[in-house]
C-alpha cells in the first residue's frame, strides 16, 4: 500500500489546485519514529517490558490462559473482533484517504496517511520483536517439550533469529496495529473526546479478542498488554508530527514524568519517576 501510494504521488499532484499543501505518505515517517523514543514516549515502551515481566514471572498470563481454556464462549464472541483487526486497517485508512480526496481537505488526508504511517511503523516494529524473542504461542504444537507445563510455557522467550515464526509470538499484531492507528488519530484531532473513548474500547476489545481467541491459544495476556504499549507512542507521535505538518504546529514540550522496569532483582514491575 505504501508503494502504490509512492508511485501515485506525480499523478496526484498534478490533479491538485495550485495553493493547496496536501501532505505525502512519508513526509515525516523517520522523526515520526524517532519521536516515538523520547520523552514519556520512551516510558511506554518500557512500560511494556515491566508488564511483561511482571505478568510472566507472576504467572498471570498462564491464569488468564486457563480462564479463557474453561471459558470458551469468550472466544467465539471474540471472532469478529479478530477479523475487525484485519479488515479495520484498511478500512480505516481507505475511509479516510477517499473522503480527503473527494473533498479536497488536506487535513483529512493527514489523518489518513498519519493512520497509515503509525500502522505501518508498528507491524514492523513488532514484527523485528517477534523475529528476535521468539516466544511460543500457547499452543501445544509451537515447543512440544514444555506444551504440558503451561506455566513454563508462558515464561518462555528463546532470543534468536525466527525462533518462534513473526505470525505468533510476543507482542500481538493484531492489538499493536489496531491501537497504533487510533492513538494516531486522537493525537491528530486532539480535543475529539470520541476518538479517546474509541481509542480504550478499542485497544481493549482487541486486547481481550486476542487472548479468548481459540480456546486462549491464540496468545498470552501480556502480548495483548505489550503490543498496546509499544503501539502507543508510536501512534502519538505520527498523529502529532503529521499534524504539525498539515497544521503548521509547533511539537509540545517533552514531559518529565517516566516510566522504567524495575532493575532490582528481588522485584519485578516498574518504577514511576520524574525528571527535575
Amino acid at each position: 500500500m505504501l508503494a502504490c501510494l509512492a508511485f501515485a504521488r506525480p499523478a496526484l499532484a498534478a490533479d491538485e489546485e495550485a495553493g493547496q499543501a496536501f501532505p505525502g505518505p512519508f513526509d515525516g515517517i523517520g522523526r515520526n519514529f524517532a519521536d516515538s523514543f523520547t520523552g514519556l514516549n520512551f516510558s511506554l515502551h518500557m512500560a511494556a517490558l515491566a508488564a511483561t515481566a511482571t505478568m510472566t514471572t507472576q504467572d498471570v498470563d498462564s491464569r488468564v490462559h486457563d480462564y479463557f481454556h474453561d471459558h470458551t464462549r469468550w472466544g467465539h464472541a471474540a471472532y469478529p473482533v479478530v477479523i475487525l483487526g484485519f479488515a479495520g486497517p484498511v478500512a480505516l485508512f481507505g475511509g479516510l484517504h477517499a473522503a480527503g480526496r473527494i473533498t479536497g481537505d488536506p487535513e483529512t488526508v493527514g489523518a489518513a496517511y498519519a493512520v497509515l504511517q503509525s500502522g505501518a511503523l508498528t507491524l514492523g516494529y513488532v514484527t523485528l520483536l517477534k523475529l528476535v524473542t521468539g516466544r511460543p504461542a500457547p499452543h501445544d504444537e509451537y515447543v512440544p517439550s514444555l506444551a504440558p507445563d503451561e506455566e513454563k510455557l508462558s515464561r518462555t522467550f528463546r532470543p534468536g533469529i525466527y525462533r518462534g515464526g513473526v505470525i505468533a509470538g510476543w507482542p500481538s499484531g493484531h492489538v499493536a496495529v489496531a491501537t497504533a492507528m487510533l492513538s494516531s488519530l486522537v493525537a491528530y484531532y486532539p480535543d475529539s473526546i470520541l476518538l479517546k473513548v474509541a481509542l480504550v474500547v478499542g485497544s481493549a476489545g482487541m486486547m481481550l479478542g486476542v487472548s479468548s481467541f481459540k480456546a486462549g491459544g491464540m496468545h498470552w495476556g501480556s502480548d495483548a498488554v505489550a503490543g498496546a504499549l509499544f503501539a502507543m507512542p508510536i501512534g502519538f507521535s505520527t498523529g502529532q508530527g503529521m499534524r504539525r505538518l498539515v497544521l503548521g504546529e509547533k511539537a509540545p514540550k517533552q514531559s518529565a514524568w517516566f516510566i522504567v522496569p524495575s532493575l532490582r532483582a528481588d522485584v519485578t514491575g516498574a518504577v514511576l519517576g520524574r525528571a527535575f
